[in-house]
């Protein structure tokens, strides 16, 4: 049992690129969506 938790210890891989940024890049894209959804409904009338 222990040969199995050095191995999943030793199979841990770094990032390419800090997690924050990750996190950043996607808050970017999810308001970019927002935006074209917001673009898209201004000229519909409400229900």
């Amino acid at each position: 049992m222990e040969s199995v938790v050095v191995l999943a210890q030793e199979a841990h891989t770094e990032l390419p690129v800090h997690p924050l940024l990750i996190g950043l890049i996607a808050f970017v894209i999810l308001l970019a969506l927002l935006g074209v959804t917001l673009a898209i409904g201004r000229g519909r009338p409400h229900s």
